[in-house]
């Protein structure tokens, strides 16, 4: 079984459908100003659009058929984020047996404060899985837990494991002001360890202060964003649930980080390990809970990252070193202009650097475990 853990929608085409909203927010489903297929649709929608709208992360251009960006390659298979039936196909091209299905717009459902957000992440999950239940044994979306109402996580969550069948649910890299250690998060850990569910800690854009700063409208910072983007946000949310404690309070918990590569988290390991052994002796001044191990033991037991079929060898090895083979996974990221389909697949398998035996837990055992399969 082969498996991609991170894949995408052009949900934007079905924004009337997606977040066709009961009172009292009915007012906020969008509405359709221009008709047709995907991809000439358009709406007006009242639905705070999030760091996605930074002047500086602009890259349209590319799914534009008319740009003809790359020979028109990217844009043109932009078709399976809309269309079912062809991604299925596309998954077939990239020998794919299973994928996990995210939206590209994370950021409302799971940002926007209140009973707001709290409604449109159970729209957005109702919605999906009717969206790709015709093809239900392939396509596996993640649902979107409301960050912003967080007494209604581990209800949405129980609900989309129960009634919906959902496999994997997501995990904000913060909310405002909260990080990942914050209370308000517990009872979703809670629910997430009691019914043996991942999270998966897929940054929702290119949020924070951070990325942020090179948003500065006379120029496109794209390239200094979309760096910093990713392995920035999941920082955050690894060290704290680190550092935070939340790793030692919920020990079965089960965290997955995505597009920042296999060898981000032994940077991290090695940082949080130096500063521990200073302090291992006096945490009660230093950490709101005090860890019972060396942190690095804790990312090693609870958490998982994707990696990049085209790693550096060297440091590849290092992170099957210290990290483990079992903690790695295999993600296309289709449909996005920086995806390595449909070679994701046929990289890995081509690499001399990997055992056979590492090969088959990087292209599914280690998700066909994590996800209960």
């Amino acid at each position: 079984m082969i498996v991609d853990l991170d894949s995408h929608l052009r949900e934007n085409y079905f924004l009337d459908e997606m977040f066709k909203l009961d009172e009292p927010f009915a007012e906020y489903t969008p509405q359709r100003v221009v008709d047709g297929p995907p991809p000439d649709r358009r709406f007006q929608s009242r639905i705070a659009r999030g760091p996605s709208a930074l002047r500086g992360y602009n890259h349209s251009y590319m799914y534009d058929p008319q740009a003809n960006w790359k020979d028109g390659v990217i844009a043109a298979r932009q078709v399976v984020g809309w269309d079912m039936g062809k991604r299925v196909e596309a998954m077939a091209h990239e020998s794919l047996d299973k994928q996990l299905v995210f939206p590209t717009g994370i950021w409302a459902p799971t940002m926007i404060e209140g009973s707001l957000g709290a409604a449109l992440a159970r729209s957005y999950n109702t919605w999906v899985r009717g969206f790709t239940q015709q093809h239900a044994d392939q396509l596996l979306p993640v649902a979107l837990m409301p960050a912003g109402c967080p007494e209604e996580m581990p209800n949405e969550l129980r609900r989309c494991v129960h009634e919906l069948g959902f496999k994997a649910v997501h995990l904000v890299c913060y909310q405002g002001e909260r990080n990942l250690d914050d209370p308000s998060f517990f009872p979703l850990y809670e629910a997430a360890q009691e019914l043996d569910v991942p999270l998966f800690c897929h940054p929702n854009g290119q949020q924070g202060f951070i990325t942020q700063r090179f948003d500065k409208g006379e120029r496109n910072n794209f390239l200094s964003m979309h760096v910093l983007g990713r392995p920035t946000n999941c920082t955050q949310a690894l060290v704290a649930l680190v550092c935070g404690g939340v790793f030692e309070k919920f020990p079965g918990l089960k965290v997955a980080f995505f597009e920042c590569t296999a060898e981000w988290p032994l940077y991290w390991m090695h940082r949080m390990d130096d500063d521990w052994e200073w302090l291992k002796d006096d945490q009660e001044r230093h950490m709101p809970i005090p860890l019972t191990m060396a942190p690095s033991e804790y990312v090693k037991r609870n958490c998982y990252v994707t990696l990049e079929a085209d790693e550096h060898p060297d440091v590849l090895a290092l992170s099957l070193e210290e990290f483990g083979a079992e903690h790695i996974l295999m993600a296309t990221d289709m449909p996005h202009f920086d995806s390595e389909y449909p070679h994701t697949v046929s990289t890995i398998r081509e690499r001399a650097d990997l055992t056979p035996t590492q090969k088959d837990l990087i292209l599914g055992e280690n998700a066909r475990q994590l996800l209960n399969l």
